[in-house]
């Protein structure tokens, strides 16, 4: 079977779906699956058993040009192709169900562990805006999408997280910038590999907490959020700050907490980084949502707090005051990390892929 993959690396959530699926092709190949990556949008209809596309792709014409994105998924399916469209987008809400009639499946990063929730308009484009906005006050400007309908729910499915990508400081130095540049022309000749250097949780961390936030966002609901983090944390007298990058994994490695507040979307960077630096992950509670790999388990690889962050404080003290659970968090969350990005792991990759297509189509 001969699969296609419509993608682009312009940005990390692009960089983290094409990492897996490149570093995973022999194991593709071994099960008789085929991959071939076209990072342009192409003038014709493909010739491929199975699309997969990276939502990114078409985020230019997203706003303005829907038609053409929908014309080129009716040339695709008129030639019988199963098209696998994957959402790129941060959150677990979408903008772009618009497409489910189109495809065959519909694949998200994280997913809402209660489906029906896509069924419901969300006031300002996500759940957790909403109860922020709600909470704070912050004037947030009201989102209107259209709704799936409920029989197009059956098309949805967990894709995999962002997990799958170096997010050590390495990954801003000139080498790996000029490999970013180069993906599209050697992903064809050259196999890519997956390499991330751990910080063991059980090291002497001298810093309690690290909770390095930026505030410079597009949702006044999250700024908010996240100026009630660092008063908690300032009465605790952390600083919050912006540092230099060394500086700030410096901290990280060293340090026994990782604060990893909700961004664009509930899952960010920084909380990869925590795991990978060996300190503990504190999250705002991600019940609502379902993601794979599963790195976000409750009590076992990370510790959560309620969204009104009134238990913030003590969950704090706990870790503080429990180093032998904090390490055993950490220790999960980066067994499962590793595990996911290892050779094995790979190999299962892309057999939940291709059981997932089997399956489904």
């Amino acid at each position: 079977m001969k699969i296609s993959v419509l993608t682009n690396n312009s940005c990390p959530n692009s960089r983290a779906f094409n990492a897996p699926l490149l570093a995973s092709g022999r194991y593709f190949e071994d099960r008789g699956f085929y991959t071939e990556f076209l990072w342009n949008i192409p003038d014709k209809a493909l010739n491929c058993d199975t699309l997969f596309i990276n939502s990114n792709v078409f985020r230019p014409f997203w706003a303005k040009n829907k038609d053409k994105i929908f014309c080129f998924l009716e040339a695709m399916a008129k030639k019988k192709t199963k098209i696998l469209w994957f959402d790129t987008t941060d959150s677990a809400w979408c903008t772009q169900f618009e497409v489910m009639p189109y495809v065959n499946l519909f694949l998200k990063s994280q997913v809402y562990a209660d489906k029906k929730q896509y069924l419901k308009p969300f006031r300002t484009g996500r759940i957790f805006t909403d109860y922020f906005d709600d909470l704070y006050k912050t004037g947030e400007k009201e989102e209107s999408y259209p709704l799936p309908q409920k029989d197009d729910l059956n098309k949805l499915r967990i894709s995999w997280n962002t997990c799958f990508e170096n997010y050590t400081e390495s990954r801003f130095n000139i080498a790996s910038k000029i490999k970013r540049k180069l993906r599209p022309f050697l992903s064809s000749i050259i196999r890519e590999k997956m390499s991330i250097q751990f910080t063991p949780p059980n090291i002497d961390r001298r810093i309690k907490i690290s909770c390095r936030l930026g505030l410079s966002h597009s949702r006044p609901s999250v700024v908010a959020h996240r100026k009630a983090v660092i008063k908690i944390i300032g009465e605790m007298n952390v600083p919050a700050s912006k540092i230099s990058l060394s500086k700030y994994f410096h901290e990280l490695r060293n340090s026994q907490i990782g604060v990893g507040p909700f961004g664009v979307g509930e899952i960010t960077l920084r909380d990869y980084e925590i795991i990978i630096c060996g300190a503990t992950l504190l999250k705002p509670d991600m019940s609502h949502l379902e993601t794979w790999p599963d790195l976000f388990q409750e009590n076992k690889t990370f510790i959560s707090h309620k969204w009104d962050l009134s238990d913030m404080s003590d969950k704090i003290t706990m870790l503080v005051n429990n180093p032998d659970r904090r390490i055993h968090l950490a220790l999960e969350a980066q067994k499962v990390y590793k595990d996911a990005v290892s050779p094995e792991g790979l190999a299962n990759f892309a057999d939940r892929l291709i059981g997932i297509m089997k399956t489904h189509l």
